[in-house]
């Protein structure tokens, strides 16, 4: 029997939903880093007469260190877990991991470009040489770690997927804690691809349980893990393997913690809908913050330094001045994300040739960053 004018289409299936809280998690940790290097980079390295502002930053900067990348690689992990889990027959981990690493290698070119436009920029973590950015290319040394780390982790943990979860995590546990006894953490940025390694595959085989913390039982994990949290904070430093188990669990514990309560707040329309907003720009405001505050840095060490004095004599100002910093550095990045899309420059976002996805899918993971 042939078809018919009057026969039914084909039935399309549904586009996948995103998931707000996951949206919004991904917001709040890339905005958590874009707030870690104003203080690191600018504002704690100002000569400050208001102790309080000082001390409060330095704790704040502390504590975000503990939440921001183990919560934003659980999440990643998460995203990145069905791609794991099919290996490389569908080509899809291959892809991501291709995608990912076009995105690391383009920017790295851009930061090195940029290193030779503010040469006396007094920023760390940065491409100093041509032999360096060779070197980059495989050691990362900049903020672009995290897009090497997810070109790494997804064909890895690929490869590995026939192995128990439970070994393959011991064993990225164990390489952590191999990584905080011999690698000196000075020795540059590419010491946390191995080193965070086990909280994105904590994200990829605990997705299930990730996702029933983000359903009724919020308050329960919340509770528990909080303080959990806590006490593994207030521990003191005694040796390096002991305090990187530490860190470990207590990444863990922050991560459960911020899924319940990202989850819950995300029921209120106005929190969904803002979350939701910065969370899919995370992209841009990742790859474009550390540019950006190149120039700032910059200029306060030029035409803008007279405000130094300002900033730090007062504690009220001192101590809001970050989160409004921060808040115009992500706004910046969005706007100039915009602009350089609207120009023609997607491929600083997107690989050439990715098959781009409809409307209101799941975008790749790094575009789900």
């Amino acid at each position: 029997m042939t078809r018919g004018s009057h026969d039914p289409a084909p039935i399309q299936p549904p586009a996948k939903v995103r998931i707000e809280w996951i949206d919004a998690a991904r917001g709040l940790c890339v905005v958590a880093v874009v707030l870690f290097h104003v203080g690191l980079w600018h504002f704690l390295r100002f000569e400050h007469e208001s102790s309080v502002a000082f001390t409060f930053w330095d704790a704040a900067a502390t504590a975000l260190g503990s939440v921001r990348m183990p919560l934003l690689l659980a999440v990643s992990g998460i995203l990145a877990a069905s791609k794991v889990r099919n290996g490389f027959g569908n080509g899809k981990a291959w892809n991501s991991s291709l995608s990912n690493y076009y995105l690391y290698a383009v920017w790295l070119l851009i930061y090195a470009l940029l290193s030779i436009v503010v040469a006396n920029s007094p920023r760390p973590q940065r491409v100093v040489s041509i032999g360096d950015f060779f070197l980059q290319l495989i050691a990362p040394d900049t903020p672009l770690w995290f897009v090497f780390a997810l070109a790494v982790y997804v064909p890895l943990l690929a490869f590995c997927r026939k192995l128990p979860p439970l070994v393959v995590l011991a064993a990225l546990a164990a390489l952590s804690i191999l990584t905080a006894l011999f690698v000196d953490s000075t020795a540059g940025q590419w010491g946390k691809v191995p080193e965070l390694a086990v909280f994105f595959a904590a994200g990829v085989y605990g997705k299930d349980l990730f996702l029933q913390i983000a359903g009724t039982r919020r308050m329960l994990y919340f509770a528990s893990a909080v303080p959990v949290f806590l006490a593994l904070m207030a521990l003191p430093d005694t040796h390096p393997g002991i305090d990187q188990a530490v860190y470990i669990v207590q990444g863990l514990a922050a991560a459960t913690a911020l899924v319940a309560f990202i989850s819950a707040v995300t029921r209120y329309r106005p929190i969904a809908a803002a979350g939701s907003w910065v969370g899919r720009r995370t992209l841009g405001i990742y790859l474009l913050h550390t540019p950006i505050m190149d120039l700032l840095i910059l200029a306060f060490h030029g035409p803008l330094s007279p405000l130094v004095p300002a900033i730090s004599k007062s504690a009220p100002i001192a101590l809001l001045y970050p989160l409004v910093l921060t808040g115009a550095v992500v706004a910046a990045c969005v706007g100039v994300e915009y602009l350089l899309k609207k120009c023609g420059l997607t491929f600083l976002f997107q690989r050439p040739g990715s098959v781009p996805r409809p409307a209101g899918s799941r975008a790749h993971l790094l575009s789900r960053l």
